[in-house]
């Protein structure tokens, strides 16, 4: 589980904030802070030692990224699925109705 902190601090590194200063300033906090979180995310998984963002820090965040397509998360593949059998579901209501109005 990520701390409000560490999140901004994890979407600042996605949004290509590289530096503590760049960070530190984009989130509003303080460098000593930073630095604890950027700490905190690699012990976690979520940032590699390069401080590059892992697999796991887009798919918790549920960040849409280039790589990953939106059926990686599973959730909206269950979405969609959802809406489709409902559509599914008035199209058929709606043909029962129609043949019984003729």
């Amino acid at each position: 589980m990520l701390s409000e902190i560490e999140r901004d601090v994890l979407e600042a590194i996605i949004l290509g904030k590289r530096r503590i200063d760049q960070i530190s300033k984009f989130c509003g906090i303080p460098e000593f802070t930073v630095n604890e979180a950027i700490r905190r995310l690699i012990e976690k998984g979520y940032l590699s030692e390069e401080m590059r963002p892992t697999v796991k820090a887009y798919r918790d965040l549920k960040w849409i990224d280039l790589k990953h397509t939106p059926s990686y998360y599973g959730e909206d593949l269950k979405k969609f699925f959802k809406i489709i059998i409902d559509v599914i579901i008035i199209l058929v209501i709606l043909i029962l109705i129609r043949s019984a109005l003729i």
